[in-house]
């Protein structure tokens, strides 16, 4: 199948191919402000910046071009008449351009840049980041969804009612994809934080000669957006010498990815003064984002005592040569208004 969706107000419609989406183009059924998703696609483009589109939905090329009618009235009055008509109108635009959204208005419905629709009526909110995990909830089309995380291709979002699972990002449309080109710029890292924070200066190496599996981690995490980010998971991946996967581990590291900042990350062990006990599991070390452990430690400087650069991870494959760290998980914090 090669169809297109086109969003036009609150409604959404399938189109079977271009050549139809051509047609209803040059009939005036698909306008230039419409939102078009290509077959394949996960973003959302206004009709017009579909280049196969773009000739049928612009203005005949002599519309601009026009002839004064002949006629007795000296040019100086029409000049002034037509000074006037600039005028004017020059003030109604600058009145149109002030009702228009501005980023940060509800939009649809009383729907929020920051929030998502169901597009696919088949949707289904799952247990799991997988398409194929377990189905928590049948979604209903036009279904309203709060954004939580993101993983890969899949969104972490919560209902109406409170209930939390995964969605495809082909199942929904952000609504800041139906803003101007500042919103969507704006409010793109809510929705694809992965595309803004990276791993850099990684290292990792063996300290503990009598346990080959532990792995100390070292690298820094840079946040290249505007927004604060949190609920960071990673993925440590290690090969062997032909470059064959061998294991992956996932690492949650708690803490706040400063806006625009790098952070280190870095190990807390559990404080050895507290008492567990008999039938209790002792405290883990805990990974966090070195920014998020210099706060604490103003208010507590023992915890210099029990904090260690890098992250340590016991691997179950032997004999491995490679090592990475990847961004798996993350979710950015929607700024205050």
């Amino acid at each position: 199948m090669t169809r297109w969706l086109v969003t036009q107000n609150n409604t959404q419609f399938a189109v079977e191919d271009l050549a139809e989406l051509k047609r209803l183009a040059s009939t005036g059924k698909v306008t230039a402000g419409d939102m078009v998703q290509p077959p394949g696609a996960t973003e959302w483009l206004y009709a017009s910046e579909v280049p196969e589109l773009a000739s049928i939905l612009a203005p005949a090329s002599g519309d601009d071009d026009f002839d004064v009618p002949k006629s007795g009235v000296p040019a100086v009055i029409l000049g002034a008449v037509l000074v006037v008509l600039i005028v004017v109108g020059a003030a109604g635009m600058w009145t149109f351009g002030q009702q228009l959204p501005t980023g940060h208005e509800s939009m649809m419905d009383q729907m929020s840049y920051s929030q998502m629709l169901v597009t696919d009526p088949a949707a289904q909110l799952r247990s799991g980041p997988e398409a194929n995990a377990g189905a928590v909830q049948a979604l209903s089309k036009d279904a309203k969804l709060e954004l939580l995380a993101k993983r890969g291709d899949m969104y972490k979002a919560r209902t109406e009612a409170g209930v939390e699972g995964w969605i495809a990002e082909n199942q929904v449309i952000p609504m800041y994809q139906l803003g101007g080109a500042e919103v969507r710029a704006d409010y793109d890292p809510l929705y694809n934080p992965d595309r803004y924070v990276r791993v850099s200066n990684a290292s990792w190496l063996q300290l503990d000669q009598e346990n080959e599996q532990v792995t100390v981690f070292q690298f820094m995490i840079t946040n290249d957006s505007k927004f604060d980010m949190t609920d960071l998971m990673l993925l440590a991946t290690i090969k062997d010498s032909k470059g064959n996967e061998l294991e992956t581990v996932e690492i949650p590291v708690e803490g706040i990815l400063p806006a625009g900042k790098d952070t280190m990350v870095g190990t807390l062990d559990p404080d050895p003064d507290v008492k567990v006990k008999p039938d209790e599991e002792p405290p883990a070390s805990r990974s966090l984002t070195h920014s998020t452990y210099e706060g604490m430690v103003e208010d507590d400087p023992d915890l210099q005592l029990r904090w260690r650069e890098g992250v340590e991870v016991t691997m179950e494959a032997e004999d491995f040569t490679e090592a990475n760290i990847d961004i798996l998980e993350i979710r950015a914090i929607p700024k205050k208004s």
